[in-house]
């Protein structure tokens, strides 16, 4: 079956795994903005708890497709930053984390474009291409699985069956972070949590 999903920035677990289900995943290319959603937004496992890692935008348009970044504050260097406290002691950190660094540094004009390029990474790493599609205008009703409203406030009914984490003994298991999250933590591996999430 086919999912419509929303862009997201480093998508959560909990998207991924039904792009990577999914028989083909189509993105909504045509919807507005929503602010405090995946769109903008990931939260990442730090020594204190889950931290949400927030681009800034600039509100003079609505379409998703035209939100420009705001570069008034350096939260480039603040998320870089954040993801190296998170990840430097995880497994695969040394090998990925690289191309992070990279794809932040790079200054997109457009929220469309970074979250674009965080999901082709994703895409890389899992040597698959999640996403063939986008929409060519918005409907409420689809004939796809709609997963469009995938948010930070709504529980999901997907279990996540715990893996090792850097800071799991000082804060517990943290379940559908972004899926940086799972990729620092086991690699390759990831693959196969995707796969078996139900």
């Amino acid at each position: 079956m086919h999912v419509l999903l929303s862009t997201a920035y480093f998508p959560p677990i909990a998207w991924m795994a039904y792009a990577v289900q999914s028989n083909g995943a189509v993105l909504e290319a045509n919807e507005h903005f929503q602010k405090q959603s995946y769109r903008s937004r990931m939260h990442i496992a730090g020594p204190n708890g889950i931290q949400r890692l927030s681009v800034p935008v600039e509100r003079k348009s609505k379409e998703i497709k035209s939100i420009r970044i705001s570069y008034s504050e350096n939260w480039i260097k603040d998320h870089i930053k954040a993801i190296e406290s998170a990840y430097a002691n995880a497994p695969y950190f040394e090998v990925l984390y690289p191309d992070v660094k990279t794809l932040l540094n790079q200054r997109f004009e457009t929220l469309w474009e970074l979250n674009a390029a965080s999901i082709a990474l994703f895409s890389q790493w899992l040597e698959l291409d999640l996403l063939k599609r986008e929409t060519s205008e918005y409907a409420v009703v689809t004939g796809m699985k709609d997963l469009r409203g995938i948010h930070p406030k709504t529980q999901t009914d997907m279990n996540f069956p715990s893996y090792g984490q850097v800071f799991q003994h000082k804060i517990g298991f943290q379940n559908n972070l972004s899926a940086l999250d799972l990729f620092f933590n086991l690699g390759r591996s990831s693959w196969d949590y995707l796969k078996t999430l139900k």
